[in-house]
């Protein structure tokens, strides 16, 4: 007998119905055993970390520990300096000691003795003038000083023996010393016509020639004394504060080759220019090597140390929206953000107005990764550790 189409499809839907819950019973029973896979994972690490906790420094402890352990930074204890103030000036350069050499008497030029740039002593004979004259007279003088002396010694002996009168002695003695002040006249005109060199120095150009005549007062050279040379330059008003005899200070000149020289200021006017608000200052320079021109032009640089200043490492210095800080070791041993204003900065160092005394440490390396209230390493344990990262050969 055959089915009928109404209990075909009631048997093909009842069929379709068993394989979806079977489907839909599969998916739940994964959905579960991975559930309970996931409670039990949970609950063993949370029975592990209980167990850590419970045994006394076990993985919890640790975790703990590394959470607590400062940031690997250097510390560096507060250190001070004074902040150099500095002035430029431009300066001209004058011999030590420079002179004219003139004609003190009228006469024929005999004799040149030196040559231009010729180092000379004191006293040195530079030019003669033409002596005959005064050679002759002081060849008479001394012939009257010896017979003005011959008569003073025999009147005195006359008169011992009264055999002259104290009116002739008188007179003999008299002559005597008109005699002797003949004598160094003349010795004293015959010097006259050698010129000499009033100091040690170097002699300038001589434009003579011999057999020509000097009036008096005509120039004959000039003699400079270039072993130091004098530096004349101006201050401005503000730099009289600092600026003071014994100061030492660096120059450079062109006519050197841009070397630059070390000198002293010797001298500082009395008063202040009313019309340029300057101040004139006089430094002397070294010249060994003689190589300072005078009259050379001269780049002029003063430093001199000004208030006193923190120092720090230029790593040290951070900087936010609020402006230039650095991390200081507060008392509890954490880190401090603390407000600088920056000074001045140097090759390896900045120069801070903070308020920081000498008992203060700061971050010096490693500032960078440093929050506030972090906890900072004490400074022996900091230095150990630099000293470790420096034997590994790490910076």
């Amino acid at each position: 007998m055959a089915a009928s189409p109404t209990s075909h499809g009631r048997g093909q839907s009842g069929a379709a119905f068993r394989w979806s819950f079977l489907g839909i019973a599969l998916i739940a029973a994964i959905l579960a055993i991975a559930a309970i896979a996931l409670v039990t994972g949970r609950g063993g690490a949370s029975g592990s970390e209980a167990a850590g906790a419970d045994g006394n420094g076990g993985n919890g402890a640790a975790f703990q520990a590394r959470r607590q352990r400062p940031p690997a930074v250097a510390l560096a204890r507060v250190e001070f300096a004074p902040v150099e103030r500095t002035l430029s000036a431009i300066g001209a350069g004058r011999a030590l000691q420079s002179v004219e050499l003139n004609a003190e008497v009228a006469g024929i030029v005999a004799g040149i003795l030196v040559e231009p740039g010729q180092r000379v002593k004191k006293g040195e004979p530079l030019l003669k003038l033409d002596s005959r004259a005064q050679e002759i007279a002081l060849a008479k003088a001394r012939a009257e000083y010896a017979i003005a002396k011959t008569n003073a010694e025999r009147f005195s002996g006359l008169v011992a023996d009264e055999a002259a009168s104290a009116l002739e002695l008188e007179a003999a003695q008299n002559a005597y010393a008109a005699a002797r002040a003949a004598l160094r006249q003349a010795e004293y005109e015959l010097d006259r016509r050698t010129v000499r060199a009033p100091f040690d120095g170097v002699v300038g150009l001589v434009d003579l020639d011999v057999g020509d005549f000097l009036t008096v007062g005509a120039r004959i050279a000039t003699v400079d004394n270039v072993s130091a040379l004098l530096v004349d330059f101006a201050i401005p008003e503000a730099a009289s504060t600092f600026v003071r005899p014994g100061l030492e200070f660096t120059a450079s000149a062109p006519a050197a080759g841009g070397r630059a020289f070390a000198g002293t200021i010797r001298a500082i006017d009395s008063r202040i220019d009313p019309v340029t608000r300057t101040r004139r200052v006089e430094g002397v320079l070294v010249n060994e090597d003689q190589a300072l021109v005078p009259g050379a032009t001269f780049a002029i640089s003063i430093s001199a140390p000004g208030e006193r200043a923190v120092k720090a490492p230029g790593l040290a210095v951070q900087w936010d929206r609020a402006g230039a800080y650095v991390w200081k070791l507060s008392a509890n041993g954490v880190a401090q953000r603390t407000p600088v204003t920056i000074l001045q900065r140097t090759a390896d160092s900045v120069l801070l107005d903070a308020p920081l005394t000498g008992a203060d440490y700061i971050v010096a390396e490693g500032a960078d990764i440093v929050r506030a209230g972090m906890p900072l390493p004490r400074p022996d344990e900091a230095a150990r550790a630099g000293d470790a990262n420096a034997a590994a050969g790490y910076r």
